[in-house]
């Protein structure tokens, strides 16, 4: 009886440990795919390393024309955005988005986003000390032209920069 009490105890912990390890997949409109290799992830990552390079012509080449871009939930056009991300070359040196993370995710409702999660490092010309900052973005395609984007980050100590 102790050895019959014994395989049950064990037949139920292995079942429950296999059980909530198991990711269920639906078929909901905001389920889908995700890739780590879509070719929408170099286009992305083109736009960063062109901010890296102050190239503004090949940071806008990925977006259709009339692209929205928010930053912070204020809605701008992608060339305001990056004339603006621009402008931070004159304050600061060896601009990087280092420990980039980036995904296309495909929905079931037919909407494509890439995903970017990156970490900001430029180092102020003036003082030299080196600024990081966390951020997150997601861009919308349709094809491969973003018509959205959204990039979020704290700019605080950024623009202190502006005003030094």
């Amino acid at each position: 009886m102790k050895n019959y009490l014994l395989l049950i105890v064990s037949i139920l912990l292995l079942t429950s440990c296999e059980n909530s390890n198991s990711v269920q997949i639906d078929d909901g409109d905001w389920s889908g795919t995700i890739s780590a290799t879509d070719e929408r992830n170099a286009i992305m990552n083109s736009f960063t390393d062109a901010y890296e390079n102050n190239d503004a012509e090949k940071a806008l080449s990925i977006f259709a024309d009339n692209a929205i871009f928010h930053v912070n939930d204020t809605e701008l056009t992608p060339k305001d955005v990056v004339d603006s991300f621009m402008t931070g070359h004159e304050y600061f040196d060896d601009i990087k988005n280092a420990d980039r993370t980036t995904t296309t995710m495909f929905y079931n409702n037919g909407e494509i986003y890439t995903n970017y999660w990156y970490t900001w490092k430029g180092t102020n010309k003036k003082t030299g000390e080196l600024l990081t900052l966390r951020g997150h973005a997601w861009f919308k395609w349709d094809g491969l032209k973003v018509i959205e984007a959204y990039n979020a980050f704290d700019p605080t100590e950024y623009n202190k920069v502006f005003v030094e």
